[in-house]
């Protein structure tokens, strides 16, 4: 049997209830790559931590964007070709589908597109990320197709949850533009990498970044996201009624957190201790 044939069979492909329901009582376990991911502090070949492989992707910008794309594709996807529905998705459920993917058309496209330069990613990484995206996608994408209701949500909330996303979504592009602006400069002196005050890497010059809440964190963009993707739960009716984008915040939350201590511990490790200053990894004052 084919994969697709049996993807069918199983009510994958299009994704019914039952299949649904299972995708997310799975799902609810995908936090348990948080102790792993602290397990192996050193392993995570992407971006400024990647290092030299014959399993990278060549160049980071194509496998980003073909990692990125599949989560509003499947998204939409999944919301069209719902086997319950018999009338037209309701308004909410539209706009609600409209920000994931406006968050993706930045991620996915406008983000990578606008870098000067990306570091190599493993097939591994581009695998993860196909697999988290494929099924975040799937799990949103069958509540806002009509296995979920944010039909009576008010507008106050709907209101609310969307100006926190679009909040967020502006911090978090604030913030990458901070260090994309860092890989444009180059006029530094000549004494600053004597100094510890900026690092080469691949190719690549890195900087402490400043600005923004840089001044209290070192993954801003990270935190904005959470506050991105929590405001998103909220205009869906909440944390409880919209089950799969809480899903999605806690399990960013999972893998990212992580991530941002192994951030925290590159800077570390590559400047100077005269020069870095004291930051929390990604939740200012907390952690």
């Amino acid at each position: 049997m084919q994969p697709v044939d049996f993807l069918r069979s199983e009510g994958f492909i299009p994704l019914t209830r039952d299949a649904w329901q299972l995708l997310l009582r799975c799902w609810r376990y995908f936090p348990l790559v948080a102790p792993i991911q602290l397990a192996l502090p050193k392993f995570y070949p992407s971006g400024k931590t990647s290092y030299a492989s014959i399993f990278n992707v060549p160049v980071g910008k194509p496998g980003w964007i073909f990692m990125e794309l599949f989560s509003p594709l499947t998204l939409l996807y999944t919301i069209c070709t719902n086997p319950e529905r018999t009338g037209e998705i309701p308004k909410t459920h539209t706009w609600l589908a409209s920000l994931y993917c406006i968050h993706y058309l930045h991620r996915a496209l406008l983000s990578p597109i606008r870098n000067s330069s990306m570091g190599p990613m493993n097939f591994i990484m581009v695998c993860a990320g196909v697999s988290f995206n494929i099924i975040n996608g799937s799990a949103i994408g069958g509540w806002l197709g009509g296995y979920g209701s944010a039909a009576d949500v008010p507008v106050w909330q709907v209101s609310i949850g969307s100006a926190m996303f679009v909040l967020g979504l502006w911090g978090n592009m604030y913030h990458e533009e901070i260090l994309r602006e860092i890989r444009r400069d180059t006029s530094f002196a000549k004494d600053a990498e004597k100094q510890g005050r900026l690092v080469r890497s691949g190719g690549r010059v890195y900087k402490i970044p400043e600005g923004g809440l840089f001044k209290w964190v070192w993954c801003p963009h990270y935190f904005c996201e959470w506050i991105e993707w929590g405001g998103y739960a909220i205009a869906g009716g909440g944390f409880v009624n919209f089950l799969p984008a809480t899903l999605f915040v806690v399990n960013e939350l999972a893998t990212m957190l992580p991530r941002a201590m192994q951030q925290k511990r590159w800077y570390k490790n590559n400047f100077s201790k005269d020069v870095l200053p004291k930051r929390k990894a990604a939740i200012p004052g907390i952690f």
